[in-house]
């Protein structure tokens, strides 16, 4: 295997023999002239553009285009990767003059399998040929972008009044480079798939990541010229110049590798899970630090990406990696450090889903990582439903009165949630009635037990409870019964809703639920001093079992139990025994640390 730079005038026309460039059958079609719409560049609009731009530079300046990875068979060049890049500068110096890729230039481009294909490219060096007429009905689909392509060529060019094309075909030659990377012909296929499996997913990313190379790729300009009188004045411009490529190909190696390790971290199955980022190679950082610059409710894409990192501004681009290395490292620091991970989630799950509050709340964690008492008032309230304005603004503007300059109060808003919660979830009946409110509330109470592991940095909560979440009866509900009057006539219900006769009640002793609570609108078998979270998984293994069978269980079970990590759950299970006058102590010592938490008289 071997790795050199080379022109593209050593790369199409090499000096030592006639070369033909095969596109081996697993290459898929050309499609560098597609537009996803008619909003965006094609690939072939962009790469001219570019170029363009660049031969209009006065430095002296090479531009590098991505590599191309090639198996040499004799006089066969096999393109392994690069086969869309190629075949365009084929199409681009052949509209810059058939002489380009004919006669002493001659270049071959063999699509293997697709004889129509290449016998097209073959035409172009044919003075006579109109490329239009070929497949009229647009049957081939590789002739129908190489077309495409010619046409987009032509179009950008018909736009630049000025520009010379043999002086353009030399810059092209001449100042525009490539790392040309050679494979062993055994290894071939594996590497195409290894490196064209995630294409597709990895579009935005990969060209962002190629821009950046691209740009701090450029060779910095001799800012002066010396008189040239001795040997000496010679070797000392030499020496800046070799010094000047050796720097920018160890800076170019070195943001390679630092992108490659982010796109590992991001590619981790829990880093995905926890941020929701499946099917996004570089996760939120690329999106995150575009919505920085702009705001939280910016569209991230390439071309939107491309005007905060201006055309061959070297400087800019370091910049723009530094901010990037920076906003990495904050990803990774909250991520890592078990208290802010665990006040992260619980905020996201209480978040309204939308992308942009998403955005603010994950951004209000890194700006805020190291004060962690922020995190956790942030957290709380988020899980009763306040708003990110409301939690980081003072007031907010009078939505029921526009008109008035009176604000409203975000302390007060934030309050009165909280009330209305505790008011909710001080009801007799809270099982599948505040479901939401009570899952949130248990969640947290269990978060807070893990904060205060490790000497009070936290140990990190299995957030995956969230996606299957459970609550648990402690008495079973089956255990109490209540009278309906339904028809004028007395109906007896069981706890868990099923009707039953008068006969049942008294043959399994149930409780009447009138008689054994003390305040039937606070207490009851539904009520928060008689629930606990536990893993869905792990609930159906709990059935109507009374408390006692059901503590057993709980501590006893020698199977994977992920339900006995829940802190919480276990204080309340570790209860010597449990009845109506214990749900209603558990319910008020619940009902008095909410109140506390939120600072709720």
């Amino acid at each position: 295997m071997g790795t050199k730079f080379k022109t593209l005038r050593e790369f199409l026309y090499p000096d030592n023999a006639k070369k033909t460039f095969v596109i081996p059958n697993y290459q898929r079609g050309y499609k560098w002239s597609v537009k996803i719409n008619d909003n965006e560049d094609s690939s072939v609009e962009y790469l001219l553009e570019k170029l363009i731009i660049a031969s209009k530079s006065e430095s002296r300046q090479q531009f590098f285009l991505q590599g191309v990875t090639v198996v040499e068979n004799d006089d066969r060049i096999i393109l392994i990767d690069g086969q869309q890049r190629t075949t365009t500068l084929y199409l681009l110096l052949w509209c810059l003059g058939s002489e380009n890729i004919s006669g002493d230039k001659n270049i071959n481009l063999d699509y293997s399998i697709r004889t129509k294909s290449k016998e097209y490219l073959s035409k172009l060096k044919d003075e006579n040929f109109d490329y239009k007429s070929e497949d009229p009905e647009n049957l081939n689909q590789d002739i129908y972008y190489f077309k495409q392509a010619i046409e987009q060529i032509n179009a950008l060019f018909s736009k630049e009044k000025d520009l010379d094309k043999s002086t353009f075909a030399k810059f092209l030659l001449d100042k525009i480079s490539l790392l040309y990377i050679v494979v062993d012909k055994d290894k071939a296929v594996r590497t195409f798939t290894m490196m064209n499996g995630q294409k597709a997913q990895m579009h935005d990313e990969e060209l962002i990541k190629a821009e950046i190379l691209h740009i701090v790729s450029l060779s910095d300009e001799i800012h002066y010229t010396p008189l040239l009188r001795t040997l000496d004045d010679s070797f000392a411009i030499v020496k800046e110049v070799s010094s000047s490529e050796w720097e920018t190909n160890a800076l170019r190696s070195k943001y390679a590798r630092e992108w490659d390790k982010w796109l590992y971290w991001w590619n981790k199955t829990d880093v995905k899970d926890f941020f929701n980022t499946f099917n996004r190679p570089m996760g939120l950082l690329l999106e995150y630090y575009y919505k920085k610059q702009k705001d939280s409710k910016a569209t991230f894409s390439f071309n939107n990406f491309k005007l905060i990192l201006p055309d061959n501004d070297k400087k800019q681009a370091k910049c723009v990696f530094k901010g990037l290395r920076d906003l990495q490292k904050d990803f990774e620091d909250i991520y890592n450090e078990p208290i802010t991970y665990n006040y992260l989630k619980c905020a996201m799950i209480g978040s309204d889903g939308s992308a942009e509050d998403k955005f603010n709340i994950i951004m209000y964690f890194i700006d805020n990582k190291r004060q962690k008492d922020a995190l956790a008032n942030y957290a709380k309230w988020r899980l009763v439903r306040a708003t990110h304005i409301e939690i980081t603004e003072e007031t907010e503007e009078n939505t029921n009165n526009p008109t008035t300059e009176e604000k409203t109060s975000n302390a007060e808003k934030r309050s009165e949630k909280a009330r209305r919660m505790i008011q909710d979830l001080s009801k007799s009946h809270v099982y599948n009635v505040f479901n939401d409110l009570l899952f949130k509330q248990l969640l947290r109470l269990n978060v807070e037990e893990y904060n205060k592991l490790n000497g009070e940095k936290g140990v990190k909560f299995d957030f995956s409870i969230w996606d299957k979440k459970s609550l648990e009866h402690i008495d079973p509900k089956s255990k109490y019964y209540h009278i309906d009057i339904e028809d004028g006539q007395e109906k007896y219900v069981r706890g868990d809703g099923k009707g039953i006769s008068l006969e049942l009640v008294k043959k399994d002793q149930l409780l009447n639920t009138k008689e054994v609570f003390t305040d039937l609108e606070k207490y009851s078998e539904h009520c928060i001093g008689n629930l606990v979270l536990l893993y869905g998984r792990n609930n159906s293994e709990f059935g109507a079992f009374s408390f006692e069978k059901k503590k057993e269980k709980f501590f006893n079970n020698e199977i994977s139990f992920e339900s006995r990590n829940l802190l919480h759950t276990i204080s309340t299970f570790s209860k010597s025994e449990w009845g109506p006058s214990e749900i209603e102590k558990q319910s008020e010592e619940t009902i008095k640390r909410l109140k506390q938490d939120y600072n709720i008289d």
